[in-house]
């Protein structure tokens, strides 16, 4: 008998969710707010997985677009809000940027927010008009010497790990352009772009893939240290420039410091299960993502290392 109750009660712990799983989410609906506009990367992340995460949270997602400068905007407001799982920040790797280089946040980073999940990794594409007169990225390099300051570039503002990424090249290089910062949509970059008053244009291969596979961009390299798999043939910076240079930004989900660790538990396996989906899964890695979901420990590492790297740089932001 005792042996009998044994295998009935083991099959029991094996069939049955467990508390957390079957436990309803305290709150409804979930915000999950990040800094961008929409149709920015981090709202198309967003919305590709606000469905699959409400299907296996039981919970609705709503996504909120709080754009506004580079993150600070958003990141301040969710600081001082309630760990109780109302509210998620899809962070991107430009926040580490904005923790190492401005000392006047009214946040801590690593003090006031709870890492969840790194949910996808992404380089950047140095972007140039159809016609530019620049074949590659070598050649924008020379002329950016030659002409100190006179040869431009664009971004999504400053700060920002695009805005980063360039700077990083430029003092590896040696070399000295005009930063031109943008905020709010593609199309004002792309105007100025193909109207030939601006020269390039750093940009994620999110945004940038429809105009790339259309001819209206031409790509001089990628940021990553390997080349691209939907664009094989574009050189990365590495290959081409500076042998070290391996600029990777990520999307991460994380939560007002103090979420209960239960649900901090129960967000990462949903996200990874969100993930796996081969519909969710295969769109992401077409828009050019690494879909591999971080446990928190490691998201918080990667930060800690980003605001490490980035930190030297502070004065390119303060100057600006």
């Amino acid at each position: 008998m005792k042996r009998r109750a044994f295998v009935v009660s083991a099959a029991g712990a094996l069939t049955a969710p467990s508390a957390v799983q079957a436990q309803a989410w305290p709150v409804s609906p979930i915000r999950l707010v990040h800094g961008y506009d929409a149709g920015s990367n981090p709202d198309t992340i967003a919305r590709h997985l606000a469905g699959p995460l409400t299907d296996i949270l039981g919970v609705q997602i709503a996504v909120e677009p709080k754009p506004g400068a580079a993150e600070r905007l958003a990141a301040t407001q969710i600081a001082r809000m309630k760990p109780d799982g109302g509210v998620l920040y899809l962070m991107t790797g430009g926040q580490a940027v904005v923790s190492a280089t401005d000392r006047t946040l009214s946040y801590d980073l690593l003090r006031d927010f709870d890492f969840i999940a790194i949910v996808t990794r992404f380089p950047f594409v140095f972007t140039v008009a159809p016609d530019s007169r620049f074949k590659t990225v070598q050649m924008y390099v020379e002329e950016a010497r030659r002409r100190p300051g006179e040869i431009t570039y664009g971004t999504s503002g400053i700060g920002s790990t695009l805005h980063m990424a360039m700077e990083l090249l430029l003092s590896q290089v040696g070399a000295k352009m005009t930063h031109v910062p943008y905020r709010g949509g593609l199309q004002a970059p792309y105007n100025d772009l193909v109207g030939g008053r601006l020269d390039m244009q750093v940009i994620t291969f999110s945004n940038a893939q429809p105009m790339l596979k259309t001819d209206k961009l031409r790509a001089l390299a990628v940021t990553s240290r390997e080349r691209h798999p939907g664009f094989p043939d574009v050189p990365t910076v590495a290959e081409t420039l500076v042998p070290d240079y391996d600029v990777v930004s990520w999307l991460g989900f994380t939560s007002p410091a103090g979420l209960p660790p239960p649900l901090r538990d129960r967000l990462n396996d949903a996200l990874r299960q969100a993930m796996a989906r081969p519909d969710v899964k295969g769109r992401l890695e077409e828009l050019g993502n690494d879909t591999r979901v971080s446990t928190p420990a490691e998201f918080r590492a990667r930060v800690e290392q980003d605001m490490a790297r980035w930190r030297p740089l502070a004065h390119v932001v303060n100057q600006s």
